[in-house]
């Protein structure tokens, strides 16, 4: 038999907060009891978090140690109150001032009732100073303490008149983007409606930590010891291999898609294919379709084109009609090629004509020719 105090370290993308039955929801298989999580670490976006086990056979498919540079987060269980349905268990939610079950419960019962339960959640806790300053200790083999933040964004703040070595580090909320050990820091402060600049400077050695967030916060550190610069150097490296990783990714997809658009020009740049296409797609009873623009706007206004089978009128000589409640006809051309035979049929017997679009009458629009 294990022993239960066997520990291993379980990686996960995230860890919920809602503890049922003393466990919380970890990734997405993985229900941990909450007394037998000693530490919580991370690094890169992905938690680490020791566990004591008496099963650590089974957890061993999850298991990771944490990277040398993972910080560690504080965790603790909280109890907090809430309203729940007597009948359902659900937790209330309020309209105004006005409670009502989600499932429904208050409308379907008249003895409708709810009660205020104790529960208990999971909280889990770190802020990008902390973070920021554990792995400042651990990558350069210092002592640190936070002397000051300055923030910069495109209205404008502190800019720093040093150069930042740029890496690419993600924590649980800090994201840093660039490092430096510096001696005298100094920054410049301005702003977009004052033409003044004020200079802020530091005397002694400093590591600075830029941080990425909505905008750039330098974080200023005072150490005590000889930093290890090759951490940096490290650092850096693994930036500058990911960044030719990105940038090769993203030339490969560029070429792909000018690969794609080279072969969609040649089959469909002439109008006459992608007329030919429409007409192979008609029901059998259409005697043409029709290409309709329609613009769709929210922020910025997109047009998009639809095909429409069109009956050819009866009652009035060239025209026809269609409804957009009928089924559109399905061709795999591009919007940038239907464009140009937008507002134009294409008849049955390969006739590709413009057409004015009249009054909608009833469900129907008249095209005439």
């Amino acid at each position: 038999m294990e022993n239960q105090n066997t520990k291993i370290t379980i990686k996960a993308d995230y860890i919920g907060r809602q503890i049922r039955n003393g466990r919380v929801e970890v990734g997405k298989k993985l229900h941990l009891d909450v007394s037998r999580i000693k530490r919580i670490f991370a690094y890169g976006g992905k938690y680490y978090i020791e566990y004591a086990t008496d099963k650590a056979d089974y957890y061993k498919q999850y298991a990771e140690a944490p990277p040398p540079l993972a910080v560690e987060l504080k965790h603790r269980v909280e109890d907090y109150k809430v309203d729940v349905c007597d009948i359902c268990g659900s937790e209330i939610e309020w309209d105004a001032d006005e409670p009502f079950c989600p499932r429904g419960c208050d409308e379907r019962y008249d003895d409708w009732s709810y009660h205020t339960e104790t529960r208990q959640r999971f909280i889990v806790e770190s802020s990008v100073a902390d973070e920021v300053k554990q792995f400042i200790e651990k990558a350069f083999g210092v002592k640190a303490e936070l002397v000051d933040t300055l923030f910069r964004n495109m209205a404008g703040g502190y800019a720093p008149q040093f150069k930042l070595t740029e890496v690419d580090v993600t924590l649980r909320e800090a994201h840093l983007t660039g490092l430096a050990v510096v001696e005298n820091p100094a920054f410049q402060y301005s702003d977009y409606d004052s033409v003044e600049v004020v200079e802020k400077k530091y005397d002694g050695r400093y590591i600075v930590a830029e941080v990425y967030a909505n905008g750039f916060e330098r974080l200023i550190f005072k150490y005590e010891g000889e930093p290890d610069l090759s951490a940096l150097q490290r650092l850096h490296e693994e930036w500058r291999r990911a960044e030719e990783e990105r940038k090769e990714k993203q030339k490969r997809a560029e070429e792909e898609m000018e690969r794609r658009r080279r072969e969609e020009e040649q089959r469909w740049g002439d109008p006459a294919k992608v007329a030919e296409a429409i007409r192979a797609a008609l029901p059998d009873w259409a005697d043409g379709a029709v290409v309709l623009a329609k613009s769709v706007c929210d922020e910025d206004c997109d047009v998009y084109y639809y095909v429409y089978p069109i009956k050819r009128s009866s009652k009035r000589a060239g025209e026809y009609y269609t409804s957009r409640e009928w089924r559109q006809v399905r061709v795999e051309v591009p919007d940038r090629f239907l464009e140009k035979l937008a507002g134009h049929i294409v008849t049955k017997d390969a006739v590709v004509v413009k057409v004015k679009e009249e009054k909608e009458s009833g469900k129907y629009l008249n095209l005439r020719v």
